[in-house]
């Protein structure tokens, strides 16, 4: 991978979510793979929000 091919926000996001999951996203807080997607963030569009379903910490 180049370096230029990461300078893209979206890929950016993309790269570090799978390196940070590379199994699936789980919650930093208490380890659920119960997740739901919870849209974008406002200050950042192109990182996406997450909500564990289980201790409710987003």
């Amino acid at each position: 991978m180049k370096l230029y091919d990461l300078l893209d926000n979206a890929k950016c996001y993309e790269r570090i979510r799978q390196f940070r999951w590379p199994d699936g996203v789980t919650c930093p807080h208490c380890g659920s793979d119960n997740i739901t997607l919870q849209g974008k963030d406002e200050s950042q569009p192109d990182r996406q929000c997450y909500s564990c379903k289980n201790c409710q910490r987003k």
